[in-house]
């Protein structure tokens, strides 16, 4: 009887945790772009409005429920910081995918004009977790990956 007690007790344990899920994320990007930029200045940012999010990364603003973007104004440097909260799931892939193709062209752009600045764009990352989908480019790329980690986990 104490094992059958026991075997119900722990299906009803396992039950619960599944049950119980994974919190959802909340991340507000705005704070969390202000703390990267804190964190890793970019030299004369300018921070980007729907419009240019359309114009550099081809994200319709209908594909976004909330984002955060700066990189620098001045061509030869190729620091950018872009944290999108997309509308849904398949937004967010496809947000992904656009920030991916920009890092892509970047890279391609940079490659034999400015080998430094080529260099920063090889550590360039971009990654969704759930429909939060981010792209950073820094010479500082680790500690803002960390930070960001840890913005999005709180």
């Amino acid at each position: 009887m104490r094992r059958v007690f026991g075997i119900l007790g722990l299906l009803a344990c396992l039950c619960l945790t599944a049950c119980g899920g994974e919190k959802a994320v909340e991340l507000d990007v705005h704070e969390a772009l202000a703390a990267m930029l804190e964190k890793a200045p970019i030299e004369e940012a300018m921070e980007l409005t729907e419009a240019d999010m359309l114009n550099f990364y081809g994200i319709e603003a209908d594909q976004m429920a909330d984002f955060a973007a700066a990189l620098c104004a001045v061509g030869i440097k190729a620091d950018e910081l872009v944290i999108v909260k997309a509308a849904d799931e398949d937004s967010a892939a496809a947000v992904e995918t656009q920030l991916q193709q920009r890092l892509e062209n970047r890279k391609s752009e940079f490659q034999n004009y400015l080998p430094e600045e080529y260099e920063v764009l090889t550590h360039g990352t971009v990654e969704r977790d759930g429909v939060y989908v981010r792209l950073i480019v820094s010479p500082q790329y680790e500690e803002l990956e960390t930070l960001y980690t840890s913005l999005l986990k709180e």
